[in-house]
């Protein structure tokens, strides 16, 4: 009966995204094109030529700046979205002054464009159907009702094997994993059915999935690595790559990019020419693979492994996990949490797999706790407030502070946040009253962007996160025009949401907003702790904060958004306080 009532309410949860999905979609295309324009959502292109294939366009973009990148769906129209060109035009490369798009109506696109000047709307495409039938299988195969539905109600008995178990120890340890990951790996590979891992920032957790890997195949198992996107999915085989392993990717070779080139890109796995005949081997995938014949459909596989599973779904992860009997998920519970646009903030993790699968007491998650990126200093006030003090700083960055080559040329005025020996730096916001755009704080991230360049930091070690893409493209202009555009494109400015699984020497941190009312609207959101958590755990050496104080919970407002707030509070009250002229 509890199992029925899960189907049914992940059904629910599949249909509810859909609908949202499909309702923001139009909302957005029904907005006047010169407001598109200037919030981002619309990108324009001066014209559009014949790509170098069927099914593909150049276009080439104006003066406007979207929020779009590579992977993207795009609507394509002449001015009114409701009446496109193309739609589900998928974003595929840029290069130099043009992106190449993909689509089966390409054709039609070109037979139809006047010649003019035209535009991009954000698009989605309908996955239902593969839901739908990832659910049917779960609920009417063996797998489903022996293994998966009893893991997911509690009720699967969850064991080991001791000899695997002390195997893998052995290998890790001779390898010089740390005591944790070298516990890792050995319940990994132990594991009957499923076992977790948690990895915070900067603890090694892609290195101990390519051991883990490594393991699974030198016994024979054919094991599907996924995630929820195709660059997870890439940075884990090239770490699998790199231990020896037989690896292949399965996508379309455009999603291949960061993947190294010595690992093969094939449509469908029946492509695979040098795929090993009666042993072991690694194939990433995403989920969605599983229900295509043409990819995956009709493969099935000894293990599971989930990167970055703290972001998958339930029903995304179901996807996977019925083509196998075995399932290791590697995240971190306490990062971002699966994008969902019919839940609230407050009720995302409810809805992710690895939430799910690893409450406080459950025996089969091992956490690592040795962050090799931030220092100790950096270290301390996530570990005290996420992960219950456990996590710590270890390895040659432990005791590293910013060294500047000419930190002489730092202007006096920013030697507060840029100089001496504090790496955790808070500065008040500049800007009032500002909602998603602060310029006055957007100035100030560029001026500190020039000084730290002009000291001696390369401009690829710094990183600048703000919760809003207008804020985020506020600075990428200024950027352009105090540094010049192959200087700024060596800084990466984004949302909280690209930066997740990278680090750079310094990360500045813009929060953006200040105006009180819309703070207590949007607080949910800026200081979810996920979020707050991937932000300033980007850093090796210097973390900036740039946002608003004070900031105290509404009347009547949620008890967590309460805690969340204070939290905020407790990291400027941690961090040095350098207010700027």
């Amino acid at each position: 009966m509890r199992s029925l009532s899960l189907l049914t309410s992940l059904r629910q949860l599949v249909h509810d995204e859909r609908d949202t999905a499909f309702a923001e979609l139009f909302h957005t295309w029904e907005q006047p094109l010169q407001e598109k324009l200037r919030k981002g959502l619309t990108q324009g292109f001066s014209k559009l030529e014949q790509g170098p294939e069927p099914g593909t366009l150049w276009a080439y973009p104006d003066e406007s700046e979207s929020r779009f990148r590579e992977g993207d769906l795009l609507c394509l129209h002449e001015g009114n979205a409701l009446e496109p060109l193309c739609r589900q035009a998928f974003f595929e490369s840029e290069e130099d002054d043009r992106w190449l798009l993909r689509s089966r109506q390409a054709a039609t696109a070109w037979a139809d464009y006047a010649g003019s000047a035209c535009y991009a709307d954000p698009d989605v495409m309908d996955l239902t159907d593969y839901y739908e039938q990832a659910l049917q299988d779960i609920a009417t195969t063996a797998i489903g009702q022996e293994v998966i539905l009893p893991l997911l109600d509690g009720t699967l008995d969850i064991t080991f094997d001791d000899d695997d178990m002390d195997e893998a120890m052995c290998v890790a340890r001779s390898e010089d994993y740390n005591a944790r990951q070298a516990d890792a790996v050995s319940w990994a590979h132990g594991a009957h059915h499923v076992a977790c891992i948690q990895g915070p920032p900067g603890t090694g957790k892609t290195r101990v999935l390519g051991l883990i890997a490594r393991l699974a195949v030198a016994r024979g198992e054919r094991v599907l690595v996924t995630s929820h996107t195709h660059m997870a999915i890439n940075n884990a085989l090239n770490k699998i790559h790199a231990q020896g392993v037989p690896v292949v990717k399965v996508g379309r070779t455009t999603q291949c990019k960061e993947l190294d080139r010595q690992i093969p890109c094939v449509e469908g796995l029946d492509a695979w020419e040098e795929r090993p005949s009666g042993a072991g081997y690694v194939v990433g995938a995403t989920p969605f693979a599983t229900c295509s014949l043409r990819r995956l459909g009709h493969y099935t596989f000894d293990t599971v492994l989930f990167d970055e599973a703290s972001q998958i779904t339930i029903p995304l992860a179901l996807m996977a996990m019925r083509k196998a009997r075995r399932y290791i998920f590697i995240g971190d519970q306490k990062q971002l949490p699966p994008v969902l646009l019919s839940r609230s903030v407050l009720d995302k993790q409810a809805h992710a797999i690895f939430s799910r699968l690893t409450a406080p007491d459950a025996d089969h998650l091992v956490m690592l706790d040795e962050t090799y990126r931030m220092n100790q200093w950096l270290t301390q006030w996530p570990s005290q407030t996420y992960y219950d003090g456990q996590l710590r700083a270890a390895g040659p960055n432990a005791r590293r502070r910013l060294a500047l080559a000419s930190a002489r040329a730092i202007p006096r005025h920013l030697h507060p946040a840029l100089c001496g020996e504090d790496c955790a730096i808070f500065v008040p916001s500049l800007g009032t009253h500002c909602r998603t755009v602060n310029a006055q704080d957007a100035d100030l991230v560029v001026e500190l962007c020039k000084a730290l360049i002009g000291a001696g930091l390369p401009a690829s070690e710094i990183g600048i996160v703000s919760p809003y893409r207008a804020q985020g493209r506020c600075i990428r202009r200024g950027l352009r025009a105090q540094l010049g555009s192959t200087v700024a494109h060596g800084i990466v400015a984004d949302t909280v949401e690209r930066m997740q699984g990278q680090e750079r020497e310094v990360v500045i941190l813009s929060l953006t907003s200040t105006d009180p009312a819309f703070i207590a609207m949007v607080a949910p959101f800026l200081f979810q702790p996920e979020r707050l958590n991937v932000s300033i755990t980007r850093a090796k050496t210097k973390l900036i904060v740039i946002g608003p104080e004070p900031v105290t919970a509404p009347a009547g407002s949620d008890p967590a958004v309460q805690q969340w707030l204070a939290q905020y509070r407790d990291l400027i009250t941690y961090c040095r306080r350098a207010p700027l002229p």
